[in-house]
């Protein structure tokens, strides 16, 4: 009997500290920044009758070198994902007028070997990126990728375009990711939190943000450092999806909050915290970085009378 009482007491114990939600973890967007910085300078331009500030641009070259006797579907595959990657952020938009003052991407294919044998295909690519601003070529980055695939019925096995499509995504996203930032996702672990917020979890597992947040604003209990950094983490998810800065100020100040109530000694909330700061900076840069480079985009329009739309 004491042992049963003494099981039950100890489930209550580790019930009251562990709370609700404890564990919880949801995914939300995010971004990587781009490995090659230092050569961001080399890509700005500045032209005080375009923009007040520098912008970031390239003239995308649309001959791919040696692309068409390796598979004359390459050329077009590595250009259109090109574009679709560079501008997935504008933070490095795509200049339609390029001249030799300007910089310019070409690419290379270095190698290509596509092998059918039974029931097994397989295929590798290398290609080479090179940034150049007239003769000065101040980035030259090669990527390559192998693919395997097999199957007993050899019909399912997929096509060498299809092969291609998938090399040729995993290159360009090896390349774009040293120049610009791409999007990602990024886990956040929750703290425990009081019995009367069980259901802030089932909002947040529903990507009903706002909902939860609601639900915190108006709890009316003790605010300690689990109440702020859970709340921190629901605005930084509701603004991740909008890209609001108003609501990723209120996620920093609770973030803040969190860490003055003994969130500094706690590796979660350090590390969600400081993860955020590295989003909150990237994307602060990325939307100012646009707004230059909507300058050139609308300079090339009443060039040319195209639209927006055919720089992506």
């Amino acid at each position: 009997m004491k042992q049963t009482i003494s099981l039950i007491t100890l489930s209550m114990i580790i019930f009251f500290f562990t709370g609700c939600g404890s564990g919880a973890k949801i995914v939300i967007p995010s971004y990587t920044a781009p490995k090659e910085v230092a050569k961001l300078s080399k890509i700005q331009t500045k032209d005080e009758f375009i923009s007040d500030g520098a912008y970031l641009a390239v003239w995308l070259n649309p001959k791919v070198k040696d692309a068409l006797e390796a598979n004359r579907k390459l050329e077009d595959m590595l250009v259109y994902n090109v574009k679709q990657r560079l501008t997935e952020t504008n933070f490095i938009t795509l200049d339609p007028m390029g001249s030799n003052s300007d910089v310019a991407l070409g690419m290379k294919i270095l190698s290509y070997e596509y092998k059918p044998n039974g029931n097994k295909v397989s295929l590798s690519l290398e290609v080479s990126f090179t940034l150049s601003r007239g003769s000065d070529e101040f980035l030259v980055k090669i990527y390559s990728d192998r693919k395997n695939r097999q199957s007993r019925d050899a019909s399912k096995l997929p096509s060498e375009n299809e092969l291609t499509s998938a090399a040729v995504s995993k290159v360009v996203k090896y390349f774009i990711s040293d120049i610009s930032p791409l999007k990602t996702n990024q886990l956040r672990e929750f703290k425990s939190l009081s019995q009367e917020l069980t259901h802030v979890i089932t909002y947040a597992k529903r990507k009903n943000y706002q909902g939860a947040i609601k639900i915190m604003e108006k709890y009316k209990g003790k605010k300690d450092m689990n109440y702020f950094y859970d709340l921190a983490i629901l605005y930084e998810a509701q603004a991740s999806n909008t890209e609001d800065m108003k609501l990723l100020n209120r996620a920093s100040e609770y973030y803040e909050k969190a860490l003055s109530l003994g969130g500094i000694n706690d590796e979660i909330v350090v590390s969600a915290s400081s993860r955020f700061d590295s989003f909150y900076n990237l994307l602060n840069k990325i939307k100012e970085q646009d707004k230059s480079n909507q300058a050139l985009r609308h300079d090339r329009n009443s060039m040319t009378g195209s639209s927006d739309s055919e720089y992506k």
